[in-house]
Parts: structure tokens; sequence; C-alpha cells
């Protein structure tokens, strides 16, 4: 894992914890953009990760512009990923559902996500995935 462990994309702030915890965290507006550059940075930093666990935090997100499910269902990754977005408003909520679905259809992602109303019961499923992933 590469030795940056926070990038700013946009408004939002995107962290590494050790020892496989991406943490991002979400501000106003998601835009295309937004998407791009954290793919880019996703593949630059986790690359030599056999899985992906990603702690989204959506309690400030103020939208997200319609192009970006396009954007997000094409980011190309075999890797087994596991998602805890921590808040998010019930259409957020549908959209990502349509988003991961399409994602695991057109792109043959291997995701599972799950929605928290607060951080404590995100990590800990997190915490479960990662046993999974690992084969413990």
């Amino acid at each position: 894992m590469s030795a940056l462990r926070q990038a700013v994309i946009g408004e939002h702030v995107a962290m590494i914890e050790p020892p496989d915890l991406l943490v991002l965290s979400f501000r106003g507006m998601i835009r295309v953009p937004h998407v791009e550059a954290y793919a880019t940075l996703r593949g630059e930093l986790l690359s030599d990760q056999r899985y992906l666990l990603t702690l989204a935090d959506l309690r400030c997100v103020e939208g997200v512009e319609p192009e970006c499910r396009r954007s997000i269902a094409a980011i190309r990754d075999e890797r087994a990923q596991a998602t805890a977005f921590v808040g998010g408003s019930f259409r957020f909520r549908v959209v990502a559902e349509l988003i991961a679905n399409a994602a695991r259809v057109f792109a043959h992602r291997k995701l599972a996500f799950r929605f928290f109303p607060e951080e404590a019961s995100a990590r800990a499923w997190l915490a479960e995935m990662r046993r999974t992933f690992r084969g413990v």
C-alpha cells in the first residue's frame, strides 16, 4: 500500500486507515470528475490489495450528478469489494442500489454493500467482511 494516507477530491476527503480500509468523507455534490479522480486514486493507493474495503460517509452529501451513475458502474476492478455507507437519504440509497446492481451485471464486479445509520456498526460489518475476504 502507498505511503500516501490522505487525498482531497473536490470537497471530499479520502484516507487510508491501515491495514486496508479506504475511508471516504463526502461533502456537497458528487460530480463526474470526482468519480474519475477517485477511481484513479484507488487504483494507485490500493493496487496491491487482494480485496477492497470502503467506508463511505454520506451524511453531508447534497446530491450526485446523474452522469456519475455511468462513471461509477464503469469502474473496472475484479477484486472482491465491500462498501459500508453511513447515512445518506432514501433517494441516495435507491440510486446507490441501482449503480451497484449495474456494476455487478455489466462490469462483473464482486460487490457487497450495506447502509448503516452510524459508523460503529459500519466498521463492525467491514471487519467481518475483512475476515471473509482473508478466508479467516
